[in-house]
């Protein structure tokens, strides 16, 4: 069950489709859904539809701006209300459910109805409630609304046979929010993983999007994917002012989100904002960089795993993981040495590796340092290797747990 799926593109829906799809072999797998509303808003689909061996169940549902935040949650709030309809009509002791934790409306009512019908049940995080609203300043850590919606969260954590993480600094969170409640759970990491027979590094010179885009000379700097409220894109805007007088330095945005405006309006000569590209641009706008940043703002150790990262080193290139240090994303980076850690908000440090990078050693290195990020990708964060933990996950889940 998840929000998002086919045709969805986003990062969700794509997991999730391809994850629904990988375990046809295993499982008859149903899909429970809404209708698409972020990046193929608007296009035409069937309420029920057979593909690639699963079937799938759009739910209705408003269809309002996901860029408003009300909006957004009054969309939640009726998938959340068709959905817990379907559920209750059609689960049957036995079934195995597996639900993602956005919208975060889903799960609590799930959760419920799972116990309720002697269905086994995994919760898949992708992002911890309420702790991303503290991050993305939505909620303050220390007021009375953090701890009654962190009571009810971490209940409903509890109500999942099992759950299911992206990283180690997720896992760790969760566990601590079991602990706060005395409830004791299994908590697996299964990571998302590259695309690594569809991405890997083009030589710039032949990119076709990199000549397009007047960026085949250059030396590249990106961010790209969803650009949120949960990334520190004014770091970026910052120290590309910083180095304005480095003319061979692009910094390239890709994506659309809430924080895309701030970079649209900023007219600065080295920044370059293209939209959303189509997946079969992927591999060239991902493989033009010399450097992909990942900037997340303060406080999202453990909140969320940057699922862009993997198919970043597909592509061969080196990231700068702006997080804490024992965040997942600079743990992978650090231990494969596939980049750089730098920490969050440290604009000085940002700046150093750029100019560093805008150096012929500066550039080899980056190089090098790209090759380490794709071999890291083809030992450990692949989509065979991820089918196989959610194969045993829900092979596992099939008796319920004592409670």
């Amino acid at each position: 069950m998840s929000e998002l799926y086919y045709p969805e593109q986003t990062s969700t829906g794509y997991f999730l489709t391809r994850i629904a799809e990988g375990l046809t072999d295993a499982f008859d797998v149903q899909v429970i859904c809404g209708k698409p509303s972020y990046s193929e808003r608007g296009v035409v689909t069937r309420r029920r539809e057979d593909r690639n061996g699963t079937t799938i169940h759009r739910m209705r549902a408003t269809h309002f701006n996901k860029d408003r935040l009300v909006l957004r949650a009054l969309n939640a709030l009726t998938l959340a209300f068709t959905a817990t309809v379907f559920a209750l009509r059609h689960f049957q002791r036995g079934d195995r459910m597996l639900v993602v934790t956005n919208p975060p409306t889903l799960p609590p009512i799930l959760g419920l109805i799972a116990r309720f019908k002697g269905v086994s049940s995994v919760l898949l995080v992708h992002d911890v409630y309420p702790e991303v609203l503290v991050a993305t300043k939505m909620m303050r850590s220390d007021g009375t609304a953090f701890s009654l919606a962190s009571a009810f969260f971490n209940r409903t954590l509890a109500g999942f046979d099992r759950i299911a993480v992206l990283g180690r600094d997720m896992q760790a969170l969760i566990k601590r929010k079991l602990r706060a409640i005395g409830a004791d759970r299994p908590v697996e990491i299964i990571p998302n993983w590259g695309d690594i027979d569809e991405i890997a590094s083009i030589d710039r010179t032949a990119n076709p999007f990199a000549i397009e885009n007047g960026l085949a000379d250059k030396v590249v700097i990106q961010f790209s994917g969803n650009i949120g409220r949960t990334h520190d894109i004014a770091l970026l805007l910052e120290v590309a002012k910083r180095v304005e007088d480095l003319t061979e330095v692009v910094f390239l945005f890709v994506g659309y989100g809430g924080q895309a405006a701030s970079v649209v309006k900023h007219k600065a000569a080295n920044i370059l904002y293209l939209p959303r590209q189509p997946r079969d641009r992927l591999n060239q706008m991902l493989a033009c960089s010399n450097l992909t940043v990942i900037a997340f703002k303060d406080a999202m150790k453990g909140v969320s795993v940057p699922s862009r990262m993997y198919n970043v080193m597909a592509a061969g290139v080196p990231i700068a993981a702006v997080a804490e240090a024992d965040a997942e994303v600079s743990l992978t980076i650090t231990e494969n040495r596939a980049g750089w850690h730098i920490a969050p908000g440290d604009a000085d440090a940002l700046e150093r590796l750029v100019r560093d990078i805008a150096t012929p050693a500066g550039r080899s290195e980056a190089a090098r340092r790209g090759q380490n990020a794709r071999a890291a990708l083809s030992r450990g964060y692949t989509l065979p290797h991820v089918l196989d933990q959610y194969r045993a996950l829900l092979s596992d889940s099939e008796g319920r747990l004592e409670r």
